[in-house]
């Protein structure tokens, strides 16, 4: 069988698996459905690596890294440049900058095969075609089999099928509204199944949506949402509907649990500062002095707008730090994340801000200071 191809109407991708894996062959399975077109690559019967195709080379390795929150936008773009330049793949490219660790990297490359056969073992038109071929690599000892895949892959999809009609859409946002240690012991989970559960729960948090938990969570979209189906099934979580959602995102924004206790003073001085200084802004002036009252008031409310704005990002960083377990490598994990929009890196007067590490501590300065 040095080529194949057919229609999956006639053949479907069950079999196309099942030939290649009995007959240990090497070479790349293109498959198109629609306007999607997937890769996979098969060394002696089992899976290298499925991915979509299309853009520029690694670019969905490089998707899925972005939005795991793994790597940032900026660190992207330069290996993109250097990609250009070197014929480099993007993988060796950012181990070589220690932007991130192996073990972080095949993680995803394999989180990336999983989701792509998910996707693909759920479309029931479309064409393939397998051209016979060496195929390069470097995943050594991490092949995975193209049957065993496909048993494990049909489970999945013969599974999502039961509760297909209440996955939420991408967009959704959940809130607890129950406790994490009540549903694992009655479910008496342990081992991945608790883990799994526990981090998605953590997730779950009133701000972010379905896909961002799914994408932070790492586990895959059957997982992930199977996970948080069930929570929704013990009373641990629930969806907010758009006017809840309108209303708490901005105090979600400023109460994020903390990995460290402050004083409650200290933590609500830029809002108290911001409503005194509202108060003496809209108290009404006498009219012989109106031009010098306006003057008066405007310069504190800047500046209490500008420790607002610097109050905002610093809590991001906190609620970064207390769900990723890790502060971020640049300022801009913050907005890949979701955890600010994109605006709210530079402050009113046009300058960004300036962000370092020291040790286990986290320095957010403007860049005056």
């Amino acid at each position: 069988m040095s080529a194949l191809r057919g229609n999956l109407k006639d053949f479907g991708i069950a079999e196309v698996f099942q030939l290649i894996g009995q007959q240990r062959k090497t070479g790349v399975l293109v498959i198109e459905h629609d306007d999607d077109r997937v890769s996979l690559l098969f060394d002696g019967g089992a899976v290298v690596t499925a991915e979509p195709v299309g853009g520029a080379q690694d670019g969905a390795l490089a998707e899925m890294l972005l939005r795991c929150g793994l790597v940032t936008r900026e660190t992207l773009l330069e290996v993109q440049r250097e990609m250009d330049t070197s014929l480099r793949r993007l993988g060796s490219l950012l181990l070589e900058r220690e932007a991130l660790e192996p073990e972080a990297l095949g993680q995803i490359e394999d989180l990336l095969t999983q989701e792509t056969l998910f996707e693909i073992l759920r479309w029931e038109r479309g064409s393939f075609a397998f051209n016979a071929g060496s195929v390069d690599h470097d995943r050594e000892g991490r092949l995975l089999g193209a049957e065993q895949i496909l048993m494990e892959g049909l489970r999945m999809v013969d599974e999502w099928r039961t509760f297909a009609n209440r996955v939420p859409a991408d967009d959704t946002v959940f809130q607890r509204v129950g406790r994490f240690e009540d549903w694992s012991v009655a479910r008496e989970a342990e081992g991945q199944e608790l883990e799994a559960a526990r981090r998605v729960f953590q997730l779950v948090d009133g701000r972010l949506s379905v896909r961002r938990v799914i994408d932070l969570a790492r586990l895959g979209t059957f997982e992930a949402t199977r996970t948080l189906v069930a929570l929704q099934d013990a009373g641990l979580v629930e969806p907010l509907d758009p006017s809840q959602l309108a209303r708490l995102r901005p105090r979600v924004q400023l109460e994020v649990p903390r990995p460290s206790a402050r004083p409650l003073l200290a933590g609500a001085f830029p809002l108290l500062l911001l409503l005194g200084l509202a108060f003496y802004a809209l108290s009404p002036a006498p009219a012989q002095n109106l031009e010098g009252a306006v003057s008066w008031t405007q310069r504190p409310m800047l500046a209490a707008r500008a420790a607002f704005e610097a109050e905002r990002v610093r809590k991001a960083l906190e609620a970064y730090r207390f769900e990723i377990g890790r502060w971020p490598e640049r300022l801009e994990e913050l907005v890949v994340a979701g955890y600010l929009e994109a605006g709210a890196l530079t402050p009113s007067e046009g300058r960004p801000y300036y962000y370092a590490r020291r040790g286990d501590e986290a320095v957010l300065l403007a860049p005056e200071h």
